[in-house]
């Protein structure tokens, strides 16, 4: 496993979380290799709620599936992102850490962009053996 922070909104965590959004897409990928998301849900939620592995990151122009929301819009252009990294499996924390917990015990800031794991050792090694319950996988 070679994990990345990153924020996402709840609107779209809540689509992630259902299985309709199959797709995460941002402006970047970070320079280091990476295989697994850990989702801090921004505001107003503000925890570390869900672990996503990956499949693949397709570069814009490469089409993907249209088979999750957004997915469309990225083939046509007309999503706001260069990259779309493919959600293999979803996971859910059973109990989400608060952004209170975070910053007292870790020093963790809400990324604006991503973090990379070794930010955050002791945090990355808590979520690595944290229980958590299998959401779908593709």
């Amino acid at each position: 496993m070679k994990p990345i922070y990153l924020s996402i909104k709840p609107q779209y965590t809540k689509l992630i979380h259902e299985g309709i959004k199959d797709h995460e897409f941002r402006n970047y990928i970070p320079k280091e290799e990476f295989d697994t998301l850990f989702v801090y849900v921004s505001s107003p939620s503000c925890h570390m709620r869900y672990i996503i592995t990956l499949n693949n990151i397709i570069k814009q122009p490469n089409q993907i599936p249209e088979t999750g929301k957004g997915n469309k819009n990225f083939n046509t252009g007309d999503k706001m992102a260069s990259y779309a990294y493919q959600i293999k499996e979803v996971y859910e924390l059973d109990n989400p850490i608060s952004l209170t917990e975070l910053r007292e015990q870790y020093q963790f800031t809400a990324p604006q962009g991503f973090a990379y794991a070794k930010k955050y050792p002791e945090l990355t090694k808590r979520l690595s053996k944290e229980k958590k319950r299998l959401l779908w996988q593709k």
